[in-house]
């Protein structure tokens, strides 16, 4: 019992902690950038040497 009630409490310290590392981090660029389609993707894909990852969006 005293095991799960001391996991309890460091998870209460910890989580605003990593909270506000968080959300310091907003001002900062997304490290993905989304290209518009996918001719474009392939021809940065070939010329960085990165992988594509598809993302198939159907906006409701």
């Amino acid at each position: 019992m005293r095991k799960y009630v001391l996991s309890f409490l460091a998870a209460l310290i910890t989580i605003p902690i990593v909270g506000a590392v968080i959300a310091d981090n907003k001002g900062t660029p997304p490290t993905i950038v989304w290209e518009k389609n996918l001719e474009d993707a392939i021809a940065k894909a070939k010329t960085t040497g990165k992988s594509i990852l598809l993302d198939f969006f159907v906006p409701t």
